[in-house]
């Protein structure tokens, strides 16, 4: 004990301080439109958002949490790795490859 709180406690208190301290600090990655990140993109893929507002999740699944969202006519980065009908943009980082239209530059498919 310390302070008359058990060591458990103390323990499982910090914790879960450190998981929402990450939790912010990650929130504060990216924001509508900010999709390049550091390199998981490939150079010269990129596309046009197609959808009035398209969700970016953090796996190629619709049942993925949402982490951010592009609107039309945004242009994003992304990487030439399609999984189940998604196209990976960065780390943790999916959108919907039928609302992204290559631009006519672009080096992949």
């Amino acid at each position: 004990m310390l302070l008359g709180i058990p060591k458990r406690t103390l323990i499982i208190t910090a914790v879960l301080a450190g998981v929402l301290f990450i939790y912010i600090l990650g929130d504060e990655r990216g924001g509508v439109g900010d999709i390049d990140v550091g390199g998981s993109a490939e150079s010269g893929c990129q596309f046009t958002v197609t959808a009035d507002v398209l969700n970016v999740r953090s796996g190629p699944s619709t049942d993925a949490d949402v982490v951010d969202k592009v609107t039309r006519d945004e242009t994003v980065a992304a990487s030439s790795t399609v999984r189940k009908g998604f196209r990976k943009l960065g780390d943790e980082r999916w959108v919907a490859k039928e609302f992204l239209t290559p631009l006519p530059d672009a080096t992949c498919g």
